[in-house]
This record gives C-alpha cells, structure tokens and sequence, in this order.
C-alpha cells in the first residue's frame, strides 16, 4: 500500500519466517527495557528529590533549587528513546510502518504549534523546549511501535511497573489509615495533603497517584471485558485498588474510570455487567469515603460549593483596586510557599483548587533568577499599587479552575486561531522562561489573574492548550488523538462482528485514551511527567496487539483487493512475497494456548 493508512501495519515479518537479526532483536529488547526503565523512573522521580536533597513546599522554587538528577536522568532515557528508534527503523527500514493517518496528524500538529510559536513570537528554544514537554511521552510510543514486541518483552517490561504499583496501593491504604505520620515518615515536606487526608503513596500529588491507580483499575475493566469468568481473588484485588484510589479524594480520577467504563461496556457488551460491577465497586468505595470520614465530606462539600461560588460571582465581577493587572495585597489568599494556609485556597500541581477573588502577583521562587527584559514585557502591573484593604468588597471562594476558564473565554477572542503562542502561557516552560509570564500584555490591559495561585501549570490541560496553540491547534491536536483512537475502536468493531473476545490490551488503549482526556480537563495531566509515559505505553501496546494478526488464537480471513471494511478502515492490499505468505502461514498454524 503506499498511500497513508487508517489502521496499525502488520507486524514485520522477516523474510522465510526467519528470526529477525542479532542487531535487530537486540535493538528491540532495549527499547522494551528503556521503557521498562523510564516508567519505573517517573514513579518514584519527585520523591527521590525529596529524599535525596533540599525541597521547598513552594513547586515553583522546586523547579531550580530541588536536586536536578531526576529530571536529567528522566530526559535522558527519552532522548536514548527517541535515538535508539530511529536507528531502529533505520536498521530495519520500517518507514511503512509510520505512514499511518496518526502519524499524519501529528506531523500537521507540530507545524501548526511552530507556527502558533512563530507568530507569536515564541524563541526557537521556547518552542523547543515546549514542544518536548508537549509530545515526551509520545517518544514512548513510537518506541514501542518501532519494537518487535512478543508476549515475553511485554510482560517483562510490565512486572516491574506493576510491582511498584502495588507499593503505592499497600502506601495509599496506610496513610488512609494512619494520616499525617505516615506522609512525614517517607519524608515528605509538604504535608498539604495529610492535613486534607489524602493518601499519595509515592506520588507528588494525590492526583498523581488517582492517576496511576485509575489507569490501573481501566486495565482490569479491559481485562475483564475480555473474559468469560473472572476468579474472586481478581475482584478482591481490584477492590483493594479501588479502596486506595478513593483514598487520594481524586475526583478527576473517579469521573476518568466511571466515563472509561461505560466507553468499554458500550464497545464490548458481551462482559458490559462485569465492567459496570467494576464502576459500580469504584462508586461505592468513594461513598464509604464520603460517608465514614467527616473530613471527606466536608472537602467534597467545599469543592462543590466553591464550584457554584465561581459561576455565581465570575472572575472580574469583584472590584479591581485599579485599572492595572492584579496587584499583590497586604493579606494574599495563598501564600508564596504555593499551599494553602487555611480553608481559602488549596493550591498544588493539578490540585482541585480554590482561591478568594483579592488578586496578587506571583513573586518570583526563591533562589531562581530574576527573569531579564524579553518580547514580553511585564505591562503596567508591574507599577500597579494595591488599594486599602477595607475598599475591597468581600467575595466568596471559588473553585480556580472555574475562574481561570471564565477568564480564558474572555481572553482567547484576541487571538483565537493560533492562540499567544506555545511556552507563553501556564505550564512549566512559561513558568521556567517568565515567572511573570501572566503580566503579558497580550492578555489584556489587567494581565491574567492568577488569584494566589502559585502552582508551576494551570489546573487544564485543555485551557493551557487552546490558549498557547488556539481553537486550530485544539482542533489539531483532537484529530490526532481521533487517529490514533480510531484504528483501535475499528479492530474492537470487527471482532465484536466475528462474535470473538476483543484483545484486553486493545480494549484498554482506548479506555486509557478516554480517561486521559477527560482528566485534562482538571489537571495539566496530558504534560505532566507521570501520565504521558503511562498513557502512551498502554496506547502502544494496544497497536501492538491491534496489529498483530488475528485474535484470540485466531485470523481473520484475507479481504479483498482495494476493499474497505464496514467501519471504513482501509484494508492492507499490499501483494506478500512467496516467503512472507510461507511464514503468515506458520503463524496460522502454531498451537494457541488459552490464555
């Protein structure tokens, strides 16, 4: 075929069905192992600074001053990725095997983020380096897809993950139980967590660690989709996963698994009740939180609360003390450490956050340079002098991310094609380059406001998004993550037509890519250094197992000529060699053991 592709080619087969080459295999085993490495790597990488160096409760300051050696090492192992793959390809010369319409739409993705960056004025290592916080986790699926994966690498790579898994599971349990010794005893500063008694095992964030488990717990829905019978043990253990998850109070993580879920029972309506006994375990083990421990109750009932607080009373109804950007007051509502004092703000990476309407500026972290003068000048903020305290008119508080998206629908419409270019607003790139990046005039005579909330990204993935990149590069980025869904939702279709078990591994790319995406709407989860790797290691193994030929012991017969199926998945029609039909034929006649 030499046009552009809909579904994921064929694995390669060597001519003969003869073993693939020394350099080849080897080549293989270690990208599975780096992969193997990096996801271990990003589980334990925040609380390795923590117990190796210094650390601030401020995560702004922790961006220079916390040991660097995770980080380093964690950029690293994607760069040794990223070479090792296209010395694979190379090697093995599988260009055929990236011409797919996914890898299409992430070629037009990237141009139209350089030319969000150009027109905006975004210097080449801004948007370099914005382009790699953008699309690092990705580098994990293109390795992966260049690999020769078998069932031996995969579940090699996977034992150690799920190992540590297990660690953050039996720690979650713990704190549950044991509140604030048990986060102090694994060394952490910052007890913003235990003092609202959520668990986050080994995680920086509670969210984080709903996250890991949420994707963990999709995982099991796939797999039980997948089954006829299930042994009690599995749902004892997925229970006990469901019990720590409810833990962290994550409500992204809880609304991400319940959406997945119905997404698969819908797909798979053979094992539809095993997968909503699954959610339905997930509901009630959040409301035994809920019910059985006030101090939950009474943080769901404040989120909520806050959340009807910001559509009430929007950001920018509350009486400015001038005309300039928000101006630091005597009394902030969050203080610089970036957590909260009291019941008025919560602050944290991707946390579920309140702030009071007083506005302040962001100072800067302690010990990191003063920004110099750039293309983005502070604006008139920067000399705007608070106002009397008692001449500001008392507002409830509201829920952050409600007021950062009231503020982005009345910002975007100055520029909302291309946005204000990528690295200029909210995420860890901004922050490192312009700690005062929300005094960009770009947004407005007032900046943007960030409220005292002093986290390194905005609470969206989604805001961060559209307003670097605009509505087309928002539209972009959807198609590609359609193109890279869409193979795995046909393949679930044909088997489903065939009256045969879909392949878990596929069933659980596309609940994971569905859980990804509604969890950015809460959280800069999609940049983040622990979801991208996760999410796009489950994505590739589900091409891998949607590419392979046939499922469940058995292969689909050949389609015609030029043919496209029923869900409009262009069919491979290339014409095999003598060898490759020899050894297609092998495979059809191995023994395949149930699993």
């Amino acid at each position: 075929m030499t046009g552009v592709s809909w579904a994921p080619p064929v694995p390669r087969v060597d001519p003969a069905g003869a073993p693939a080459r020394p350099m080849s295999r080897l080549l293989s085993a270690t990208l599975v192992l780096l992969v193997g490495i990096l996801l271990v790597h990003v589980l334990f990488e925040t609380w390795a600074q923590v117990i190796t160096g210094p650390t601030s409760k401020d995560p702004r300051a922790n961006l220079e001053n916390a040991p660097q050696w995770p980080k380093q090492l964690k950029t690293a192992l994607y760069l040794g990725l990223a070479l090792l793959t296209v010395v694979k390809v190379v090697l093995d010369r599988q260009w055929r095997r990236f011409r797919t319409a996914a890898d299409l739409a992430l070629l037009v993705l990237g141009l139209v983020m350089l030319l969000a960056g150009v027109v905006n004025d975004s210097s080449v290592t801004l948007m370099g380096e914005s382009l790699f916080v953008y699309f690092r986790g990705v580098i994990v699926f293109y390795a992966l897809r260049a690999a020769d994966l078998d069932h031996t690498l995969v579940r090699r790579m996977l034992v150690p993950v799920g190992v540590v898994v297990g660690v953050n599971v039996v720690l979650a349990l713990v704190q549950m139980v044991a509140g604030r010794p048990a986060h102090s005893a694994l060394g952490w500063v910052d007890l913003t967590w235990a003092d609202q008694s959520r668990a986050q095992g080994l995680q920086p964030h509670p969210n984080h660690l709903g996250h890991l488990l949420g994707l963990a717990l999709l995982g099991f829905i796939a797999w039980v989709a997948a089954r006829d019978r299930v042994r009690p043990l599995w749902w004892v253990l997925a229970t006990v996963v469901a019990i720590a998850m409810s833990a962290t109070q994550s409500r992204e993580s809880l609304l991400g698994v319940l959406a997945a879920g119905v997404v698969v029972a819908v797909l798979v309506r053979r094992g539809a009740r095993r997968v909503l006994t699954v959610c339905l375990i997930v509901v009630l083990c959040t409301a035994g939180q809920i019910a059985t421990r006030p101090d939950n109750r009474a943080e769901w009932e404040r989120r909520i609360g806050n959340a009807f607080s910001g559509l009430h009373t929007p950001a920018g109804s509350e009486q400015l003390p001038s005309a300039g950007a928000p101006s630091a007051s005597p009394n902030p509502t969050a203080p610089a450490s970036g957590r909260p004092s009291g019941p008025s703000a919560t602050t944290g990476p991707n946390a579920s956050s309140t702030a009071s309407p007083r506005p302040s500026t962001s100072p800067r972290p302690t010990g990191s340079p003063r920004p110099a003068a750039s293309a983005r000048p502070s604006g008139p903020a920067a000399s705007a002098t608070p106002a009397p305290a008692a001449a500001r008119p008392a507002a409830p508080v509201r829920e952050i991310r409600v007021l950062y998206l009231q503020q982005a629908a009345r910002i975007l419409p100055r520029q909302p094609v291309l946005g204000f270019g990528i690295g200029q607003f909210g995420g860890v790139v901004a922050e490192k380059d312009n700690p005062n990046w929300h005094k960009n005039p770009k947004f407005g005579p007032e900046g943007f406001n960030r409220y005292g909330f002093h986290a390194v990204q905005v609470d969206s993935f989604w805001l961060h998004l559209v307003m670097e990149v605009g509505l087309l590069g928002l539209a972009v980025y959807l198609v590609w993550l359609a193109m890279v869904t869409w193979p795995l939702v046909a393949r679930v279709r044909r088997d489903r037509r065939l009256t045969r078990a879909p392949d878990e591994a596929t069933v659980w790319g596309i609940a994971a890519m569905v859980f990804a995406c509604l969890v950015g709407f809460l959280s800069p989860s999609m940049e983040d250094p622990l979801l991208p790797p996760l999410l796009w290691t489950i994505v590739g193994l589900a091409w891998w197992a949607a590419g392979r030929p046939g499922s469940a012991g058995t292969v689909p017969a050949d389609p015609a000529p030029g043919s496209v199926d029923r869900n409009g998945a262009e069919a491979d029609t290339r014409i095999l060699s003598t060898n490759e039909i020899l050894a297609q034929a092998r495979f059809a006649r191995r023994p395949h053991h149930p699993r």
